[in-house]
């Protein structure tokens, strides 16, 4: 590989970071089960996890190997390293509890949406989306209000790095598609997903940008369509998750 083909990369730290997540995808494994998994030599992958465990990052039981608690010191390192998570926490809570509703403040890194915080209403239902999880912008409410306000030529890399992949028969394929839907999410300074990611949930997202034009990420509201636009009706839901997206705003400005 010559400079001009990019950076220059360490096999053997990719490997390391491949174990990892795949122990954080299945909740712990063994090394046969890890051999399979990544298609590497076991002595490789048992080697991999030896370092591993001599630094602290994974425990053994019994033959299964997990990620250690060592990682939540990072985690909340991260977490807090940004003011966007003490600013969005309470008012995503508060706008959880009020609604009895599942919550989300969204932000953006490498062309994903990261998940910061999650507020749980007491009807709340079950998702697999919780805080830190990655998704496609072009998937989600709040990803595509954080869309929205980017530069067109932001967009396109992003798209060129992750694509458009489709989750159901209601995910935007396409860059036209995806542009016209954005040009309504400025329109409106709201933004929808009807069963798009997963069917039947329906998400209202509302982006949280400060001057001149830097958008920080999105508030969402989910939950089960008919319940939300029955309960709520849309115009009423829009202005739930557009006024916790101006708090968060406010609170930035004076931060």
């Amino acid at each position: 590989m010559t400079e001009s083909d990019g950076p220059r990369t360490l096999e053997a730290v990719t490997k390391t970071l491949n174990v990892i997540e795949a122990l954080w995808r299945n909740e712990g494994a063994g090394v046969t089960e890890l051999t399979d998994e990544l298609s590497l030599p076991k002595s490789t992958v048992h080697a991999h996890l030896s370092t591993l465990r001599e630094k602290g990052y994974v425990v053994q039981t019994n033959g299964e190997y997990n990620l250690s608690l060592r990682f939540l010191t990072y985690g909340e390192y991260v977490k807090h390293a940004e003011n966007l998570y003490d600013t969005a926490k309470e008012p995503v809570r508060n706008l959880a509890d009020r609604t009895g509703e599942r919550v989300y403040f969204t932000t953006h890194q490498n062309g994903l949406g990261t998940v910061l915080c999650l507020g749980t209403g007491d009807r709340s239902f079950n998702s697999d989306i919780t805080v830190g999880t990655h998704m496609y912008l072009h998937a989600s409410a709040a990803g595509k209000a954080i869309l929205a306000h980017m530069d067109s030529d932001d967009v396109d890399a992003i798209i060129d790095e992750w694509g458009l992949p489709t989750f159901t028969d209601e995910t935007i394929g396409t860059r036209a598609a995806l542009e016209a839907e954005l040009e309504r999410v400025r329109n409106r300074g709201i933004a929808e997903n009807r069963g798009e990611y997963r069917p039947g949930v329906y998400t209202v997202g509302a982006p949280v940008v400060s001057p001149p034009d830097t958008v920080h990420g999105a508030v969402a509201i989910a939950g089960p369509e008919q319940r939300l636009l029955n309960e709520w009706g849309e115009e009423a839901l829009y202005d739930h998750v557009r006024a916790v997206a101006n708090t968060i705003e406010v609170n930035l400005s004076f931060g």
